[in-house]
Formats: structure tokens, C-alpha cells, sequence
């Protein structure tokens, strides 16, 4: 007897979307005559489950990470949905913190917490009741090891199925930019009925855009500017709790922009669809410089994704390669490419998707995420790198099928993208010249967009952190005076590697972070403390 005893989310099949209950049903059928295995392989949405027999309790999250789950094997099994509600100050790790003040994030299944574990996307979790042990099953990986040549009519065509066939109202995330400008498509050729929702700063041109591409659409069309709202009523002290249990969950930062517009759009809708920055759709240039071994593919990560507050020490540095360490115990570590990939999207990519989501969640809110649907992110899990490199065969797919006829406008207004840009005036640049280019970057120069006012983030910084227009000149200490009390904070508690890291940041320029190290600094000092002390 399989009974499914927790379900939240949604699944597609045969091109019909069910959420919650419904989707439950069709899982419980599926139950009765295919073993449980098989059935995750079929699933793709985004959800979380656990079903129960009389041996064994199975768990797990879809194949991306859309939804947290948690868990603990130690000293007994059981499941969480919240791991803030079941820890306590001495359960925090010191490593976990450093992750988390380098990224953002905790690496791989680990969490802030001790013995709590998240599951990782993919994977089938069976525990054993009779021998109280715990069995991992992988039923979908993102390996892009397996490359070949793909047919753009291919990618059209499955891009035109995305928006499942009931899937009638939602409200739309729309920016400026080519995902959004894909989903509006899908939806209007599908009929459905959509409001579009945009959010930033006046200085974002995006902003500008996507009110163009609305009027164009003739949709509704909602505009939140925030660096004109006042947003600190969002984040005082009661308030504050909703978010970090929405957001926060003991593995990353919340999402600041994403919690003010779901409080914005409670009880006004029921669904939000979003591309939400699919970074491995992206395939940049940056992410294709060569790999020739482990210690190369570690040095990436750090470069790449642990840059934030910079690194204050060797012991620092040395705690972060630990972690990422562990975080790649189940990599095959064949194709280093590869490992390179997955490790962005299994971690980064899905430790901010659930954040993002979860906000909404917070207010009824349910996250549609097309362009995570299993059957694209299959497809250009085995497309050649040469075609995935600055989105070339998902631009001309766009281009050539998709932004045409009626839907044309969307391909003749302007972009701040100059990829999609280039694919217009047909850029002839080669596969070639690219790798020629991307071995003479920069790398310290990656993440300098974050410090732009046209970033969506920067809004809430100059609302929420009342920075002054001298905050960047200043010192840590002196922009967030409640440095000392964490530090002290922290040693109270051991954590003396994270302490030590902000002993050493405090007397750094805020000009030295980029604007998620601002984030985690405003978080750490202002925040983290209240979290805890709850």
C-alpha cells in the first residue's frame, strides 16, 4: 500500500497542469501499478512529496529545486518542511556560515543547521523503518556532458508546449528582457488571460520596456518603482519573521524583491509565472573557460560564485573549498565542463529559485516556471556548448519561429541585450573567436553589474538599508554599526571562523562588496540576530 501523505506543487502530464490535491490524485494513481522510482522519472513540475508504505518512507523535491524540503537521519529520521522551527543557536555550523557569508548560500544538501540535511534536486530519498537507514536513488541530473548537434526545430517546437493546455490566468513577470518576452508569447498564442508585473528602479530600462511590450500586447500592465515606495513596512520586526520563514530556511539569503511585490500582489492573484533568470539557459561566455581538472574547476566556483565579501583569509578561503568539496561527493568528476554546470544549477541557481518562490508562497501565491519544465532543461542538458554559448540556438529559435506573424513586435523592440541584439543583425562571430575572447577576460570584473542602479536589488538597498549617497565610501563599520554586536554574537556562539571573517571585513570599504555582499552584510548585522534570538 503506497499513500502519498505530503504533496505540495505542481505536475504536467499529457500537457494538462494539476496542482495540490488534483496533482496528488493523478500521483496516487500513477502509485498503483509503477514502482516509485519510475514514477519521479515521469514527473516534471515543481513540487515536493512523500509517500509512505508499510517498510519505507519516500521523499523528495522535482528535478530543479523549485520546492525545499529538509530532513534529519540524526539521532532519528524525520522529515521538515522548516528547519528554522526545529534548530536552536547551537545547532549552527561555523563552515555553513562562511558559505554562506562568501555566496549567499549553503553548498550542496548542507544547511546552517547541524544533522539538518536539504534535499537535493532529483533524488529519490528512501528510509528503511525496519533498518533505519537511508537510501538515495538519482532519477534526473543536469549533465551536459552528453553533446550534440541540435535542430533549432527542435527547441521551437518545444518551446511552443511549454504553457500547459488549462493553464488559463496568471499574472506575468515581465521585464525588458527576451524570457519574459518568450512566456508573454506563449501565453497570448495560447489565449490566456495575463496581468504583466513589472518591478525595479527608474533607472532600470527595463522598466521602460516592458511598458512598451505591454501597450504593444495590449495587456494589463502593473509598474512598482522601488526606490519611490516606501518598502520598510515590509520588513519591521513582525513582518520580518514571515520573511526569513518564507525565504530563509537555514540554506541562503531571502529575496528581498520578490517578498515586497508578493505582499503587493496578496489576494490579487493566485499565480505568478516567471523565467526567473534561467542562468543555465544563459550559457555565457564566461562560464565556458576551459576546465582541465579539479583543482581548476574549484578555483572557478570560488571565482565565480564566492566572491561576495571578499575573502578575509586563507582559513576562509580554505573552509570554502571544503565545502564545495562535499558538495560534489555524488559528481561522476569525468567532465569538469560538466561538473561546472551542474554544481551552478543543482546550488546556486536552485538555493535562489525555492527563495524566490517561496515568497510568493508565503502570501497563497503558486510560482509557474516554464522555462524549468524537465523536457527543455533535457534537451539542452545534451545540446553541443557551441550552440548553447550566449544562447545561439535558443535566440535563433525565438527569432526564427517563435517572435513572428503577430507576435513579430516583440522581436523589432529594442533590448538591453545585446545577444539578442546580434542574433538580429545576424552576427557572424564564430564558436572560435568566442574562446579566443573568453580566455583574455577579466574574472574580477564578473560581478561588477551588481553595483548598478538599474539592478532591481539596489531599490530595496536604498530603502530597507537607508544608505546615504556616500554609503559605498564607507566603511563596513560605519554603514552597518551593528557589526559588533554580531561579531560578539557569533563568538558567543563558536562560530569563531565567521566571526574572525567579519572582525577582518569590518574595517573594508562597502565599495569592496558587490551588491549581494551588501545584502549579506545588512542581512548578518540587522537580521540575523533577530532570527535567531526567535
Amino acid at each position: 500500500m503506497k499513500k502519498v501523505t505530503l504533496f505540495s506543487g505542481y505536475i504536467i502530464i499529457n500537457n494538462a497542469l494539476y496542482h495540490d490535491k488534483e496533482a496528488l490524485s493523478k500521483i496516487e494513481e500513477l502509485l498503483q501499478n509503477t514502482d516509485i522510482l519510475e514514477v519521479c522519472s515521469q514527473l516534471n513540475g515543481s513540487f515536493r512529496f512523500v509517500i509512505d508504505t508499510p517498510t519505507n518512507t519516500f521523499f523528495g523535491i522535482d528535478h530543479f529545486g523549485g520546492y525545499s524540503l529538509f530532513y534529519k537521519n540524526f539521532p532519528n529520521f524525520e522529515i521538515i518542511i522548516n528547519p528554522n522551527q526545529k534548530s536552536q543557536l547551537s545547532d549552527i555550523q561555523d563552515n555553513q556560515l562562511c558559505s554562506l557569508l562568501a555566496s549567499g548560500f549553503c553548498y550542496g544538501d548542507n544547511t546552517l543547521f547541524k544533522n539538518i540535511k536539504e534535499c537535493t534536486p532529483g533524488i529519490l530519498y528512501s528510509y528503511d523503518k525496519i533498518n533505519k537507514t537511508l537510501i538515495k536513488q538519482e532519477w534526473f541530473r543536469i549533465d551536459f556532458s552528453q553533446q550534440k548537434v541540435r535542430k533549432k526545430e527542435e527547441l521551437s517546437h518545444l518551446l511552443l508546449s511549454l504553457i500547459p493546455d488549462n493553464f488559463q490566468q496568471s499574472h506575468l513577470a515581465l521585464t525588458g528582457g527576451i524570457d519574459s518576452r518568450l512566456l508573454l508569447s506563449l501565453f497570448r498564442k495560447k489565449a490566456a488571460q495575463i496581468t504583466a508585473i513589472t518591478y525595479g528602479t527608474t533607472n532600470n530600462p527595463d522598466i521602460n520596456l516592458a511598458e512598451h511590450i505591454a501597450q504593444h500586447s495590449e495587456i494589463e500592465h502593473l509598474s512598482y518603482y522601488f526606490d519611490k515606495l516606501d518598502l520598510k513596512p515590509y520588513f519591521e520586526n513582525e513582518e520580518l519573521m514571515k520573511f526569513f520563514s518564507a525565504g530563509f530556511l537555514g540554506r541562503s539569503l531571502p529575496f528581498e524583491s520578490d517578498w515586497v511585490v508578493s505582499n503587493i500582489l496578496k489576494n490579487s492573484t493566485s499565480w505568478i509565472t516567471t523565467g526567473f533568470t534561467s542562468f543555465w539557459l544563459r550559457s555565457p561566455y564566461q562560464d565556458h573557460l576551459p576546465v582541465p581538472d579539479k583543482a581548476s574547476l574549484i578555483a572557478k566556483i570560488i571565482n565565480t560564485h564566492s566572491q561576495q565579501t571578499l575573502h578575509s583569509s586563507a582559513k576562509f578561503k580554505s573552509i570554502i573549498q571544503e565545502n564545495i568539496i562535499e558538495s560534489m561527493t555524488h559528481f561522476q568528476m569525468d567532465n569538469f565542463d560538466s561538473d561546472y554546470d551542474r554544481w551552478n544549477v543543482e546550488n546556486r541557481q536552485h538555493k535562489y529559485i525555492i527563495n524566490s518562490c517561496n515568497n510568493y508562497r508565503q502570501s497563497n501565491i503558486e510560482v509557474f516556471l516554464p522555462l524549468f519544465d524537465k523536457r527543455l532543461m533535457s534537451f539542452l542538458n545534451n545540446t553541443s556548448r557551441e550552440q548553447r554559448l550566449e544562447q545561439k540556438i535558443y535566440m535563433d529559435a525565438i527569432i526564427s519561429d517563435i517572435f513572428i506573424g503577430n507576435e513579430s513586435y516583440l522581436r523589432n523592440i529594442p533590448t538591453t541585450n545585446p545577444k539578442f541584439s546580434n542574433h538580429i543583425k545576424q552576427n557572424k562571430t564564430t564558436a572560435f573567436n568566442w574562446k579566443k575572447q573568453i580566455l583574455q577576460l577579466d574574472r574580477n570584473n564578473f560581478n561588477r553589474i551588481f553595483r548598478k542602479p538599474s539592478n532591481p536589488m539596489y531599490g530595496i538597498i536604498q530603502s530597507v538599508l537607508l544608505q546615504s549617497p556616500d554609503f559605498l565610501s564607507l566603511k563596513v563599520q560605519d554603514a552597518f554599526p551593528n557589526i559588533k554586536n554580531t561579531i560578539s554574537l557569533l563568538n558567543d556562539l563558536n562560530l569563531t571562523n565567521s566571526a574572525k571573517h567579519l572582525t577582518w571585513l569590518q574595517n573594508k570599504r562597502v565599495v569592496q562588496l558587490n551588491l549581494l555582499g551588501i545584502e549579506i552584510m545588512g542581512f548578518l548585522v540587522d537580521k540575523f540576530d533577530l532570527l535567531l534570538k526567535n
